[in-house]
């Protein structure tokens, strides 16, 4: 089941994307959603994979979040939306929106008995939605986020910015304390995980970096990663003694980590769901992007592209030097 909560009305938000990036570039969507609500809130439906649950656990305007069954699971299939439907009806939801092109789940959302049911209509789903404003054959080509901010747009929803803003809670405020009780300001931090092995940039480059960062400013630095990090975070203190500037923040729940990050005066790293938690926590970040596509929409994420433009279809963050990522870090801190 997609989840043991009471019956509760109100608006259901459907975002499937599956990365931790795909929640926060939406929150400035949800916010606008749930300002239209009867009790300004909304539920949050989406896949587990972006733990939503911990990374909005401080975010006042999403009651709850629900979860997709797992890939393969009772929402899969031809069936999947039918059963979807029937799992959702018990909460009784007045509203809908789904920031998505897929049939199914306005399929789901009919078999649910939801009234008012928006969405992008593009192709069969429009057939089971009541809005009659949907997205137009030219912008059905948009990216994912520029179709949900079109979706506001013929609502007549503007969010004040489309720049995310997470909210931290205190318990996560709690734990980034308790890690920089003796550390002083200005830290930087340098997030080190990866959920793709080619938008890793490596331990030797992250080494690199470090050495070069102490040359040119006496700062503590913080290694900010998950469980799968611990064998580079160790390597990579081992390299410099373990000394007292470095400092390990690994496996923390995410939102923790996000606390870390919002302690840093700057943080760099892969272009992974870190970077986009950490500068929607409020930290400019300069984000290694040599295989994918850089961030652009937010002034808080710096972009390093690789120095070489060959191949420009293949992995390049063999490409990215150390001294680019030094020249970006040294602009942002004579701006």
């Amino acid at each position: 089941m997609i989840s043991s909560g009471d019956k509760k009305n109100g608006t259901l938000v459907i975002q499937p994307l599956p990365g931790i990036g795909d929640v926060v570039w939406h929150l400035p969507h949800l916010k606008a959603i749930a300002g239209r609500s009867r009790d300004r809130r909304i539920t949050l439906l989406t896949k587990q994979r972006t733990l939503a649950r911990e990374v909005l656990a401080g975010t006042d305007f999403v009651r709850e979040v629900l979860y997709l069954e797992p890939d393969g699971g009772r929402h899969d299939g031809p069936l999947g939306g039918w059963r979807l439907g029937a799992d959702l009806a018990e909460h009784a939801f007045e509203e809908i929106w789904i920031l998505h092109h897929s049939v199914r789940y306005a399929l789901a959302a009919c078999k649910a008995g939801i009234k008012e049911r928006i969405g992008y209509g593009i192709g069969w789903q429009d057939a089971f939605l009541t809005s009659p404003h949907s997205l137009s054959r030219r912008e059905r080509q948009l990216s994912a986020i520029d179709k949900a901010s079109r979706l506001l747009v013929l609502h007549d929803l503007n969010p004040v910015s489309l720049r995310p803003e997470l909210q931290l809670t205190d318990e996560a405020l709690a734990v980034a304390k308790t890690i920089f009780a003796s550390v002083p300001k200005p830290r930087a931090g340098l997030l080190i995980g990866s959920s793709e092995v080619v938008k890793q940039w490596g331990e030797s480059n992250f080494a690199a970096l470090i050495e070069n960062m102490r040359l040119e400013k006496d700062q503590p630095i913080v290694l900010i990663g998950g469980a799968s990090e611990q064998g580079m975070a160790d390597s990579l203190a081992n390299r410099f003694g373990r000394p007292s500037w470095l400092i390990l923040a690994i496996d923390k729940p995410i939102l923790a980590a996000a606390a870390v990050a919002a302690s840093c005066e700057v943080c760099i790293g892969n272009d992974t769901g870190m970077l986009n938690v950490a500068a929607a926590a409020g930290t400019k970040s300069i984000g290694l992007f040599g295989a994918s596509q850089p961030i652009t929409r937010d002034d808080r994420i710096i972009a390093v592209l690789p120095e070489s433009k060959r191949h420009r279809n293949k992995n390049q963050m063999a490409n990215i030097t150390v001294d680019s990522v030094m020249r970006s870090l040294v602009n942002l801190d004579s701006g």
